[in-house]
């Protein structure tokens, strides 16, 4: 007689708790066999995190270079007062440096190529160290007028302090004091004799952004190497009681009166385009608001 045997039936397959394990096994299991070629695996994942790392740092580096208001990267050194960085031509604001083919005197009364030594001097400073730019306007030539600096210094403010250039005053009183500074210690131009730059461009004929016309000699051009180094600005009137007061307005706009034999008075220039005065008289000074300055 046949006897028909019953397979007993899994028990696991009927308790809720075996298959709840079952299905947490299956992810772990994927896991350990990973396929490095699967979109899902753990290689992929690595791949996509690096992607999306590599990503914002293109972003953030092209955020940065879209600013217009910098200009930053290696330098051409054009002349004392200007620079060509990424191929934008670049004007130092608030200095006004010798042209390149202006003379000055040295203490000897020698002629030297000073808007040379200018650029010479501009170009060692900053060497191959990269140069920022802040851009604060455009001149008439298309130039970007700005503050420049190089391993965090003011290279404006190292020209005029070390007597590479003069405070522009027509365009910004910030770098005044520095001047005075390099006066005083007769650094640079200001050890002999010098035009003012922007007077010297124009007795040779040559706008700012211009091209450079031959220049006018030393000796021959009017008034040139007898300047003392100090005054430049408008020339003084004469008065009948001797020179002429200086009423000066300093950076921070105050009025402020010198008179000859002060410490301040040879290094002083008056701009009476700037509201500056000259006076006959410390009295005639001080009724038109002035005070004495207290050296």
């Amino acid at each position: 007689m046949a006897t028909t045997m019953k397979l007993p039936s899994s028990k696991c397959s009927s308790r809720p708790s075996c298959r709840a394990r079952a299905v947490a096994f299956r992810p772990v299991c994927a896991l350990a066999r990973g396929d490095a070629s699967s979109s899902s695996g753990p290689a992929a994942f690595g791949r996509a995190l690096l992607a999306g790392v590599a990503s914002a740092i293109v972003l953030a580096t092209g955020a940065a270079d879209a600013d217009p208001s910098i200009i930053a990267g290696a330098a051409r050194v054009v002349d004392g007062d200007t620079l060509v960085i990424n191929g934008e031509r670049i004007r130092m604001y608030g200095v006004d440096a010798p042209e390149s083919a202006q003379q000055c005197k040295d203490p000897r009364g020698a002629a030297y190529p000073c808007g040379l030594v200018s650029k010479d001097a501009l170009d060692k400073k900053i060497g191959s160290a990269p140069v920022r730019c802040e851009v604060k306007t455009k001149d008439q030539y298309g130039r970007n007028v700005s503050v420049c600096t190089a391993g965090g210094e003011d290279l404006n403010g190292w020209l005029v302090s070390n007597g590479y250039a003069v405070a522009y005053r027509q365009y910004g009183k910030e770098y005044i004091p520095n001047e005075d500074a390099a006066s005083a210690a007769k650094k640079g131009i200001w050890a002999g004799q010098f035009q003012v730059p922007s007077e010297w461009r124009k007795e040779n004929k040559r706008q700012e952004g211009g091209a450079v016309l031959p220049a006018v000699p030393l000796a021959a051009a009017p008034n040139a190497g007898t300047r003392p180094a100090g005054p430049g600005g408008d020339p003084p009137p004469p008065c009948p009681t001797g020179p002429a007061v200086k009423g000066n307005i300093s950076a921070k706009g105050e009025k402020i009166y010198h008179v000859s034999g002060g410490r301040y008075y040879d290094s002083t220039r008056i701009d009476l385009k700037d509201g500056e005065k000259y006076f006959c008289s410390e009295a005639e000074a001080v009724a038109a608001g002035w005070r004495k300055s207290g050296q």
